[in-house]
């Protein structure tokens, strides 16, 4: 999936669309509340975006609050089920 200034986050599964985006496709181990100009490469500090991206991805993010706020859905939660299956950990109940 390719995110650009036309693409938009309206609903839940749209965030999770989004967050396997950056867990899965982009390699990068996130929380929602950061901004993406603060990811850097650990081979020689490198962003991890460009400022266009940036710009994009943190737009994105705010929509996904918007979004998991209007289904009353925790935002956090959607997250860490990601990173949880990227590395292979079961939620345990």
């Amino acid at each position: 999936m390719t995110y650009n200034v036309d693409s938009h986050i309206r609903s839940v599964e749209d965030v999770k669309t989004f967050f396997h985006h950056i867990v899965d496709e982009r390699k990068v181990n996130f929380h929602p509340d950061d901004m993406f100009e603060d990811y850097v490469s650990c081979e020689g500090g490198i962003n991890t975006f460009t400022l266009e991206e940036c710009a994009i991805y943190n737009r994105l993010m705010d929509e996904s609050f918007k979004a998991c706020e209007k289904a009353d859905v925790d935002i956090y939660d959607i997250g860490l089920e990601e990173l949880q299956e990227a590395i292979g950990l079961k939620t345990i109940v």
